[in-house]
């Protein structure tokens, strides 16, 4: 930042300079005041203007062709003239470009520099045009004209180069030369060879004449306007639709962030990024250079300070920064953009980037950034509501376990994979489970399914799998553990249920239930069978005392 402020203050001394020395000339009566008429002097002040309104932008520097009215002016009135509408112009493309959170900042920095270069544009060649002989008017069409217009094209020419390395110097934005040349041929030589045209009307006045040029020029400009938005956006804008249809077509969740990532890789040009994605009761933070997950990084809390409810915040050139985002990021950055979408049903994407070239998030990007985060959020709600879908379907809505459709299909998994060996499977029934619906009602026996199922989870390991087999009957598939794990497993179960009653409605009914235990000790060795068996064969007896309201416990 220290370089802009250098480079405004010098901008403002400049301007301040030549501001004075073109008064100095006025009061001495070296210029004089505009010898036109107050109507036709606004109406030419209006095509300058609507010369404003559109311009081709390279790499942050804004051309608008007005120097092409100019031009015209000059060789059809004056040099006073060229240089008053000139200005005027120059501060409606001021005001015109100027955006609220920046605005002072940009006049501040750009308005000193864009007069210096609007004032030499056209003090240069018309100093050599003058120099060389050259007269204004419908005059200046004449077989003498030659050696003076060949003067005022070559001063253009070599003006424009001197442009581009004090764009260069003023803004650190290197825009090649033949970028330059190829935009001065279109504001200068086209424009000459439309005046020359235009002048053949000798017998109307010349604002007519000069109506004319600057509508045959007018038209040529559009042209290469809409060309170079066409060649410069098309294909990415190609991109970027193939990128939402990509993210659509991710199945998951995670696989919606990691084609996101790469999609963000692909499009965008930046030298730091960040992205956080907010998934309803969670957020997560990736880093856009290495699709890695990182904490949250500063720029969202500066920015939710900041901009809290911009959805949107873009910076052109570095002079446009906000202090604060200004000294956490590399001096050499411009481009900055944050994009959040709206929080739709929890979720919410936002996506930072910054880097050192300039201009480098213009508004037709920025509308399919919005888009592409739109598409991710809607492909994050499909995937959350088909699994929502998926894990309803497998699991048991009164106890919450999962229910038999799960189980089996969860113990193919783990039967096939070897790492999961010794693996026990133990089966649980509610003892009397009838007695206690037919005593105290369908809705107390609910109640007791439900808790039964929640007494069982609290004993379980983490990798241990639970689910409600049928009625009041439970399946436990326990992974990695042999029948002597097993059946103390089944044991702390039996006494989480049996010593404490379950308090339903006011009522304290005591409960007890009939555990079977049985273990595969190797991938292929034998296939699970659930039955009675004696102490010396690989299945578990266990049985507790039976009171005078509970059956007894048995692990068979």
């Amino acid at each position: 930042m220290n370089h802009f402020r250098k480079m405004s203050v010098l901008g403002w001394s400049i301007w301040s300079m030549l501001f004075g020395l073109t008064l100095t000339l006025f009061a001495t009566g070296v210029l004089n005041m505009p010898a036109i008429e107050p109507l036709p002097f606004i109406l030419i002040a209006l095509l300058v203007i609507i010369f404003q309104m559109d311009s081709i932008e390279r790499k942050g520097v804004y051309f608008t062709f007005s120097e092409s009215i100019v031009l015209i002016i000059f060789l059809f009135f004056n040099f006073e003239t060229a240089l008053f509408v000139n200005q005027i112009g120059l501060i409606v493309f001021q005001f015109v470009n100027l955006k609220p959170r920046v605005a002072l900042r940009r006049f501040r920095f750009t308005y000193p520099w864009n007069a210096i270069t609007s004032f030499l544009e056209i003090a240069i060649p018309a100093s050599v045009y003058l120099a060389l002989g050259g007269v204004t008017g419908l005059g200046f069409y004449s077989q003498d004209s030659f050696l003076p217009l060949a003067g005022l094209i070559l001063a253009i020419i070599l003006n424009t180069v001197v442009q581009k390395y004090q764009v260069g110097w003023w803004f650190r934005v290197d825009i090649p030369v033949r970028d330059f040349l190829n935009i001065a041929f279109y504001t200068y030589i086209v424009s000459l060879v439309f005046i020359l045209a235009a002048s053949l009307f000798r017998e109307t006045n010349l604002l007519v004449v000069s109506s004319i040029a600057a509508a045959l020029t007018f038209f040529i400009k559009r042209l290469i306007i809409q060309k170079g938005r066409q060649d410069a956006f098309k294909s990415l804008i190609e991109q970027y639709d193939e990128a939402k249809e990509a993210v659509s077509l991710s199945q998951s969740e995670a696989q919606a962030i990691e084609v996101f990532l790469s999609q963000c890789e692909r499009l965008n040009e930046y030298d730091e990024g960040f992205v956080e994605f907010k998934l309803f009761d969670r957020s997560l933070y990736f880093d856009l250079k290495t699709r890695q997950p990182i904490d949250r990084h500063v720029v969202f809390d500066l920015l939710d300070t900041t901009y809290s409810n911009e959805a949107s915040v873009e910076y052109e050139m570095r002079f446009e920064w906000d202090a604060l985002l200004s000294n956490e990021f590399d001096e050499n950055y411009h481009s900055f953009i944050s994009v959040r979408s709206e929080e739709i049903e929890g979720i919410r994407t936002w996506l930072v980037m910054t880097g050192e070239h300039v201009y480098g998030y213009p508004p037709i990007i920025q509308r399919e950034i919005v888009k592409l985060l739109k598409s991710f959020n809607r492909t994050i709600s499909r995937c959350h509501e088909r699994d929502r879908l998926y894990t309803e379907s497998r699991t048991d809505s009164l106890t919450l376990l999962a229910n038999a459709r799960a189980f089996y299909e969860y113990g193919i998994q783990q039967i096939s994979d070897g790492s999961m060996y010794p693996i026990s499977v133990a089966m649980l029934d509610i003892d009397f489970f009838k007695k206690i619906n037919d005593t105290h009602g369908h809705q107390v026996g609910d109640s007791v399914l439900q808790e039964f199922g929640r007494r069982i989870r609290q004993v379980l390991r983490t990798d241990d799998f639970a689910a409600r087999y049928g009625g009041e009957e439970f399946i436990l598939l326990l992974n990695r553990c042999d029948v002597e794990a097993a059946v103390e497993i089944a044991e702390r179960i039996r006494q989480q249920i049996e010593n404490k009653p379950f308090h339903v409605d006011g009522i304290d009914i005591p409960v007890t239930a009939s555990i079977g235990v049985d273990t595969i000790q190797a991938f292929g060795t034998n296939v699970w069978t659930i039955q009675s068996a004696t102490p010396t064969e690989r299945s578990t007896s266990v049985g507790s005392t039976p009171d005078a309201t509970a059956s007894p416990i048995t692990i068979s």
